[in-house]
């Protein structure tokens, strides 16, 4: 809401006033893209044995070109600041759920991540329709640079929670391997229960 939405509302804005217009976003965008495919490739056979830290950590990528587009500098610099957020984005999200696999019983995962899913997402519509207003009042630069400023704050904050730092793989596994998860069973007329949702559904 506070970070990502004013990015990609205002940056499009901002390319075109300083850094000469389509052409400069697009290669800011291609250049995010090219970052998500680099954190993809980086992560694939990576176990971390903190992975929650790890993709903690990794959000640090996410104010950068916010904070290059704040400050006006050239459109190599956003791009290469966007491929940074593009990395970290993808790292993130990769041994964030990594995390939600390893912790949260098999039975309550999708719970467990349309909660997640909710909270970073659902509020990002509120951030589209305030960045707009909020840059017309105060500038669009501001809007970026308190955008920066809140994502690399609130990362350190959630870095001081001892959870966060020491959580690591499940069941004594601290090799980096990941743990098999004991098996478990419904409870009793669970089956039944959700045939009568689904058919409510239909």
């Amino acid at each position: 809401m506070i970070t990502w939405a004013p990015y990609l509302l205002l940056g499009p804005v901002l390319a075109r006033d300083y850094l000469g217009g389509a052409r400069a976003w697009g290669l800011i965008m291609a250049a995010n893209g090219a970052g998500a495919v680099a954190g993809g490739l980086a992560a694939l056979g990576r176990r971390p044995r903190r992975p929650l830290l790890v993709a903690t950590l990794a959000t640090f990528g996410y104010p950068v070109p916010c904070l290059f587009l704040a400050l006006h500098t050239a459109a190599g610099v956003v791009a290469a600041g966007a491929f940074a957020a593009g990395v970290g984005s993808v790292l993130c999200n990769t041994f964030w759920v990594t995390t939600l696999q390893q912790q949260v019983p098999p039975d309550r995962v999708s719970r467990a991540s349309s909660f997640s899913t909710f909270g970073a997402f659902g509020p990002g519509t509120i951030g589209l329709a305030l960045a707009g207003p909020v840059a017309a009042l105060a500038g669009a630069s501001p809007v970026l640079a308190v955008g920066a400023a809140w994502s690399v704050l609130s990362t350190l904050v959630v870095l001081t929670l001892p959870a966060i730092r020491a959580l690591g793989s499940p069941h004594g596994c601290t090799d980096g391997r990941v743990a098999a998860r004991p098996e478990v069973h419904p409870r009793p007329g669970a089956e039944t229960e959700t045939a009568v949702l689904v058919a409510e559904e239909v």
